[in-house]
């Protein structure tokens, strides 16, 4: 008998070629999206500049590959959204779509936005006098939706402003996250910290997480097989945990908004970083008959 390397898409590809039909093969990665939360504690707003800190609490696990498009998820904000294009490209979760066979040859993660809250009230961002009642501006004050926030003017600046060339608190949160692969449930493989696995997409040098290259990712050159529905390691999750707290200081904004009794700092009670992580490899699966 000899003994060697093998990885899984050489063995996936042997196992089709027995089966003398032919195969269609894609590389289109698949993505998930999910949110870590940052609690806003220890304000003092008595005083200019405003401070007060966020914090990634230890032990936060956030798994992905565990929806498809539709179903309810949690990004931050109200409550659950409807699962979109835009943060899966599976249909089900847990699962390969259709009938294919995925080897999972790279792994890469990226920041794709950030969420902040104001607290509702007198005073408040989206409470008075001179103060937004357009209703995506108001979501965005709440939590609901994405802030790209250049200037600093609602997100605190420490987190987005011109002055923050690259997303300092998701550089200094991926050397604390952790990340695991479940299949079926049952087995577990450690694949190591998020800090190693960069962004899989061309973005610019200081947010690229590495060199901005769609093929700078993290490599697993043996693979991991995540079988089509009804086979063995058909059932795929991603869990990711923090490891150890992060504590970022911030500074409270300054609001112009005229006469509605805003305080000259405002500072958010919750702030959520949204995560994507795409996974690399082979699909292999039998042509359609249609």
């Amino acid at each position: 008998m000899q003994l060697g390397f093998s990885t899984q898409r050489k063995l996936l590809l042997a196992q089709y070629e027995k089966s003398g039909e032919p195969i269609t093969c894609r590389t289109i990665p698949y993505q998930s999206t999910g949110v870590f939360q940052f609690d806003v504690v220890d304000s003092a707003t008595g005083t200019a500049p405003g401070v007060a800190y966020a914090v990634a609490r230890k032990n936060q696990v956030l798994t992905l590959f565990n929806y498809g498009v539709g179903d309810q998820i949690f990004l931050g904000g109200a409550g659950n959204v409807r699962a979109t294009e835009a943060d899966t490209n599976q249909g089900e979760g847990s699962r390969t779509n259709g009938a294919e066979d995925f080897v999972i040859e790279g792994v890469g993660f990226y920041a794709r936005s950030l969420r902040v809250a104001y607290a509702a009230g007198q005073g408040n961002l989206y409470a008075g006098v001179g103060t937004p009642v357009d209703p995506d501006v108001v979501d965005s004050l709440k939590g609901n939706l994405p802030v790209y926030d250049p200037a600093a003017i609602n997100m605190p600046p420490q987190f987005q402003s011109p002055f923050n060339l690259e997303n300092g608190p998701f550089q200094a949160l991926i050397d604390l996250i952790s990340v695991d692969f479940l299949f079926d449930r049952k087995r577990t493989e450690k694949i190591g910290t998020v800090n190693v696995m960069p962004c899989g997409s061309a973005k610019s040098m200081l947010r690229a997480n590495g060199v901005p290259e769609n093929s700078n990712i993290y490599r697993i050159p043996e693979g991991y097989l995540w079988r089509r529905a009804g086979q063995p390691d058909s059932e795929f999750t991603a869990n990711l945990t923090i490891q150890r707290q992060l504590v970022v200081p911030i500074n409270g904004i300054v609001p112009y908004v005229t006469g509605s009794g805003q305080a000259a700092d405002a500072l958010p009670t919750t702030i959520w970083m949204e995560v994507t992580m795409r996974l690399f490899g082979l699909a292999v699966d039998l042509p359609s008959a249609n």
